[in-house]
């Protein structure tokens, strides 16, 4: 007992630690200075149950992003076996924020909007801490990241220049990309087409993502430009979005090509000479590409402002070409892609018709009879029925047609013919085949309408033929005027006829 009254005395915590749960009481007894016995009893209680506090997952996923670094943040957590009223203390950040135990053990903390923006990237730990009534205290860590980087994503060229053509539509195309979102992460696309469609890909270990777009909903598409976006979020949920053009053209150029040579076909003439080949497009535009191949040889030109295009081929190259059927092909190319390709044939025909005339007159000479009478001109020809020949004689043109066996004639007038003077005359005949290859022939015919002059030479030297002569041959003979050597003399003596020759000089 100390002078002021006071006392104490000491408790092991073997002791102690061997008191029951519940209620102890404790019994105190003594002497009063005059003798007189004092006992005290004081109850304790022994409170041996621990408290325990937790804390719950922090916004939503332990990872604050870049959104959530925005707003004011509410932790929150749990406690046993602590009276309601309770102050739990939390270190958050490197501050110190509290809470009040709830009825229910429950606790809540908010750390505001201002302290999260000073908040590092990386991991980092939360503590809570709190003491019931009896001093039973607990404490809780619960490990959280900060990551408010946003991802990155891109979308790479789609059908390799960004432009979609009916080919490739045809086929489905492809969309890929990158980003620095996580793997596992989706990725979501959408193609504003005339109603929006959405698509989903998973970003793969490196990172890169791709989808297909069916050929149905690319073949939906207007020609035109249409946006492709693409979204994704990391596992923190911080957001990243790109968008990307795309120009739709499914319109196929449709290629024509005209008539090669006015006939489709090439002929001798023209076998020498430079070729124009031509030809029109329709749904192409001015400046779209035209490859036109003829002979293993490629020619290229370009849609003018009206969808027409055309090439030259040179000489040599025309002439280089072999008889017989040659195949012309033209491709034309936009710029999508879209392309045409059409071909024609034309034919190479270098074989001249052949062509004659036949005997004039029946002797090639015109007499003073003919020269008197319309004069046939005939002749052959190889080419079909109904070709016609032109038949050229004195300056004037006259025209025949083939028959079925490529005979021709044609009637010279009787004025025609007395209009010739004396003197040897061409007669010309010209033939062209369906080709446009030409050939003439030509014959000469001679007129000469001068009668001749007969004169006789006195028989027997004396025109007395007397008995002496009467017995052996006589000769007969005479002069003739306006007669070629080699015509013929009749004689007619005594009722019978003979005949001599007129000799040359």
């Amino acid at each position: 007992m100390q002078a002021d009254g006071s006392w104490s005395m000491g408790v092991t915590a073997a002791q102690v630690s061997a008191w029951p749960a519940g209620t102890v009481n404790i019994a105190v007894s003594g002497e009063s200075s005059a003798g007189n016995p004092i006992s005290i009893t004081h109850p304790v209680t022994v409170d041996l149950t621990p408290a325990a506090i937790t804390i719950n997952t922090i916004a939503t996923d332990d990872v604050i992003n870049a959104a959530e670094k925005g707003a004011n943040l509410t932790l929150s957590g749990t406690t046993t076996n602590v009276e309601a009223g309770q102050t739990v203390t939390v270190t958050f950040g490197g501050k110190n924020y509290t809470a009040s135990v709830a009825g229910d053990g429950s606790w809540t903390a908010t750390v505001p909007a201002a302290d999260l923006a000073a908040l590092p990237e990386g991991s980092a730990s939360a503590q809570a801490s709190v003491s019931n009534i009896n001093g039973n205290s607990a404490s809780a860590v619960h490990n959280y990241s900060v990551d408010s980087s946003a991802p990155t994503i891109i979308i790479n060229t789609v059908a390799s220049d960004n432009i979609v053509n009916a080919s490739e539509a045809d086929a489905g195309v492809t969309v890929s990309g990158s980003t620095t979102a996580e793997a596992g992460q989706i990725v979501t696309i959408t193609l504003n087409s005339p109603t929006v469609q959405t698509y989903q890909a998973t970003v793969q270990a490196d990172g890169s993502w791709s989808i297909n777009i069916p050929a149905a909903d690319l073949e939906a598409l207007t020609d035109g430009s249409h946006t492709l976006t693409a979204t994704v979020n990391d596992k923190a949920g911080n957001p990243a979005s790109t968008t990307h053009n795309l120009a739709v053209d499914l319109t196929v150029p449709v290629l024509t090509i005209n008539t090669i040579a006015g006939d489709d076909i090439i002929n001798a003439t023209e076998h020498g000479q430079a070729l124009v080949i031509s030809g029109s497009s329709t749904g192409g535009e001015a400046g779209d590409v035209v490859s036109v191949t003829l002979n293993s040889k490629t020619y290229t030109t370009t849609l003018d402002a009206s969808g027409n295009w055309s090439v030259g081929v040179p000489a040599a190259d025309v002439t280089a070409l072999g008889s017989g059927p040659q195949t012309v092909t033209a491709t034309v190319t936009d710029a999508a892609g879209n392309s045409d390709n059409e071909t024609h044939t034309v034919t190479v025909n270098l074989t001249a018709p052949t062509i004659g005339i036949n005997t004039i007159a029946t002797d090639d000479v015109i007499n003073a009879t003919e020269k008197g009478a319309d004069l046939q001109i005939s002749g052959t020809s190889n080419q079909p029925a109904g070709t016609t020949i032109t038949v050229t004689l004195n300056g004037q043109n006259y025209t025949a047609t083939t028959d079925a066996s490529g005979n021709w004639s044609t009637t010279v007038p009787a004025s025609a013919v007395g209009a010739l003077g004396e003197a040897s005359y061409t007669v010309t005949a010209n033939v062209t085949d369906s080709a446009g290859n030409s050939n003439s022939a030509s014959h000469n015919v001679q007129v000469n309408t001068a009668l001749p002059g007969v004169t006789l030479n006195p028989v027997a030297s004396d025109d007395i033929i007397n008995a002496a002569e009467s017995g052996v041959a006589q000769t007969i003979s005479g002069q003739v005027t306006g007669a070629a050597a080699g015509d013929t003399v009749t004689v007619t003596l005594g009722g019978k006829t003979y005949t001599a020759t007129v000799a040359g000089w």
